[in-house]
């Protein structure tokens, strides 16, 4: 039996999916086609110790070559797929074609661009991967005044790093809160109030409307009516499944390329995993595309296990952090289907945790702490959620009650 696997996309999925392949059986023909340069590497240092230069690329690899050759793993750099024909088993990447048996989508997700009136996208700055952020890196060493686009987890970690760089920062959000999507609304005024506090001026409900490039600087005109002269343009407003060289297939994509519990899509021997992948949750009883260091990790394991019929429902519970100054957010689950929202906690120096409650049920939860905290509680209600465990409202609120003896 022929055992030709081909994984598209050179990330975390990616990197976890040949891992556990090759470590149930050598023999498989693996290749890896990465669109990067650089071999699978962790994105959360980009916004955070890669920007500062606190760490370096080699700090962030995955795995060093030596795993790769070691493995018998063809890992293909700067290869950009075009199409698939999924009748034939042909991917086409420029002039070549490669012909496989499984295959896996792990292609992640793209910069959601944002166009700006007045520039030229060039002008604009984006982060995603290792060249966006040397790019950023190599011009915020000349200038001072930055804008950031986008209030969310990347916005505001970029914020958080540019601070200890002793920049001035402007930051500009079209919602009411920060973190709006996924955090609630007292979390977000903590996070609001340290990074005014740090010297970040933040503008809610407000949006670029126009700029214009005068000298070296950026004249900026906000919705709000407020006018700014910037040196840098930063837009981090989320990001889009990457699925592109997919249009002229026929594979089922809704939100990414929809997958069942074993990451099977639409096609037969074709499975897709992390960020580019809609996925079917069953505790949750719904599809969802999440982006975020675990799912990339779990679902890229998980993959790999069904890809060699190791058949295995994936049921992992989202999780998700980021850092932010000495402030460590964490968030398990899912915090938009609840009847109950209950707090734990009442300081950042203790930790705060809301729980999101459907039927007794933890849906959900977030907090945020002075370092991280309540990681350990954080972790005990993913397994409270996975468990499906009916919880006593009263003791999970009381703080002076361990949530494991719950």
């Amino acid at each position: 039996m022929s055992k030709e696997i081909i994984i598209i996309g050179g990330g975390q999925t990616a990197a976890n999916a040949s891992k556990t392949i090759k470590d149930s059986d050598k023999s498989y023909n693996l290749s890896i086609f990465s669109n990067e340069d650089y071999l699978p590497y962790e994105r959360p240092p980009l916004s955070k110790q890669l920007l500062t230069s606190e760490k370096k690329i080699d700090d962030c690899l995955f795995y060093k070559e030596e795993f790769y050759n070691e493995n018998n793993i063809n890992f293909l750099p700067n290869t950009e797929v075009e199409k698939i024909d999924f009748k034939e088993k042909l991917i086409f990447t420029g002039d070549k074609n490669y012909s496989y048996n499984k295959l896996l989508i792990a292609s992640g997700s793209k910069n959601r661009i944002l166009n700006i009136e007045g520039l030229n996208q060039n002008e604009i700055f984006y982060l995603r991967n290792i060249d966006e952020c040397k790019k950023i890196i190599d011009k915020v060493k000349k200038i001072k005044n930055i804008l950031i686009v986008g209030g969310g987890f990347i916005g505001l970690e970029i914020a958080s790093s540019m601070s200890k760089l002793e920049k001035n920062i402007t930051l500009v959000e079209s919602s009411a809160q920060l973190m709006g999507r996924i955090i609630p609304e007292e979390i977000s005024r903590l996070v609001y109030e340290k990074h005014s506090q740090s010297g970040v001026k933040i503008f809610l409900n407000t949006s670029l409307k126009s700029a214009r490039k005068k000298d070296q600087q950026y004249q900026i005109n906000l919705s709000n009516n407020e006018k700014i002269e910037v040196d840098i343009i930063i837009v981090g407003i989320g990001a889009l499944p990457n699925t592109d060289f997919l249009n002229s297939s026929d594979i089922n994509i809704d939100n990414g390329v929809v997958t069942n519990e074993y990451c099977e899509t639409s096609r037969d021997n074709v499975y897709a995993a992390g960020d580019v992948s809609n996925f079917f949750h069953p505790i949750y009883n719904s599809y969802m595309r999440l982006e975020s260091w675990k799912h990339a990790q779990d679902h890229g394991i998980n993959a790999g296990k069904n890809i060699i019929n190791q058949k295995k429902n994936y049921e992992e519970i989202p999780w998700m952090w980021s850092d932010q100054y000495d402030l460590n957010l964490q968030l398990t689950g899912i915090c938009n289907d609840y009847d109950q929202k209950v707090s734990r906690g009442n300081n950042l120096d203790e930790g705060i945790i809301f729980f999101f409650i459907k039927k007794n049920i933890i849906m959900g939860a977030c907090g945020v702490s002075k370092g991280p905290k309540i990681g350990k509680d954080i972790r005990i209600s993913g397994i409270k959620i996975k468990n499906q465990e009916i919880i006593d409202i009263n003791k999970i609120i009381d703080k002076n009650i361990k949530l494991q003896k719950i």
